[in-house]
């Protein structure tokens, strides 16, 4: 008798997911007339620009006009004009940027999003629509930002978050860095209650599409005490304009590491399977094309 294999949780497939990318050289940092092959990758969803970055700038180096200042962490990504925040996954800016409706994903008319095609500068950093980038120190820090924001929106403080170890701390973020996923979760289940609906709020953060607004509110993982709150329920209160019905799609969708999610969710379950490695559901809304 044939032993079933031990199911796939939800957790590692999202983990998993991964991203064609074909990072083009800008025209302007070339030296060079000739065609400059691109260079391809699959990224991690859950994963960082700069983490990226060595491996590009080796590959390009031999056809930049002044190679030695590449390495100044002047770099930066675009996406048809649109600068790529560097602190923000690469599977949200993805979701956000490209506002594919994952229902239409095999159609011939969006080829074009996969390998996503990207711009890669050197030179010319638009501070003025990214942070500064100066080390992967910064990536460090503004993530551990978010770990402890997401822990206040939790539980009413940062307390777990503070009181893990430094070894704990470490090991997390080198989880990041490495992309282990066991290595992760041995430690953020540490900063997860048991239980989902004795969250104190949920952890959210909602983007809106073609534009730079981010919905950030306090959204209970309750509605009553026998109402669990739902992404059709957090989504009608919160835009009611977008999503007047509580329970269909009408106007637009809310996408979750490229899938669409049922209205039904309850929002605080979705946060347990399905939170990015910063403690926060992101979701991407969508219009119907």
């Amino acid at each position: 008798m044939e032993i079933a294999p031990e199911p796939v949780s939800v957790r590692r497939m999202l983990w998993n997911g991964t991203i064609p990318l074909k990072i083009v050289l800008a025209q302007q940092e070339r030296n060079t007339l000739d065609l400059i092959q691109p260079y391809y990758i699959n990224a991690h969803r859950l994963s960082y620009l700069p983490f990226l970055f060595e491996r590009v700038l080796a590959f390009f180096k031999p056809y930049l006009r002044d190679p030695e200042s590449a390495s100044s962490y002047e770099w930066w990504f675009e996406f048809e004009d649109v600068p790529l925040r560097w602190n923000w996954p690469i599977g949200l800016l993805y979701d956000l940027l490209t506002g594919l409706d994952p229902a239409l994903e095999d159609i011939a008319d969006h080829d074009w999003h996969l390998p996503w095609s990207i711009t890669i500068h050197f030179n010319d950093y638009p501070a003025d629509s990214l942070l500064r980038l100066t080390s992967v120190k910064d990536v460090e820090d503004q993530w551990m930002n978010r770990v402890k924001e997401s822990d206040f929106i939790r539980r009413g403080n940062s307390n777990t978050v503070m009181n893990l170890s430094r070894a704990d701390s470490d090991n997390m973020w080198a989880a990041v860095v490495k992309y282990d996923f066991d290595m992760f979760w041995n430690t953020a289940r540490k900063l997860l209650p048991q239980n989902a609906i004795s969250l104190n709020h949920v952890p959210v953060k909602i983007y809106l599409p073609s534009s730079n607004k981010i919905l950030q509110s306090l959204i209970t993982p309750m509605i009553s005490p026998k109402e669990v709150q739902t992404v059709g329920t957090a989504l009608h209160t919160q835009l009611g304009y977008l999503f007047p019905s509580r329970r269909t799609y009408i106007l637009a969708k809310p996408i979750v590491h490229g899938i669409s999610v049922p209205m039904s969710a309850p929002l605080a379950e979705l946060l347990y399977e399905c939170m990015y490695t910063d403690g926060y559901l992101h979701i991407c809304i969508v219009m119907i094309s």
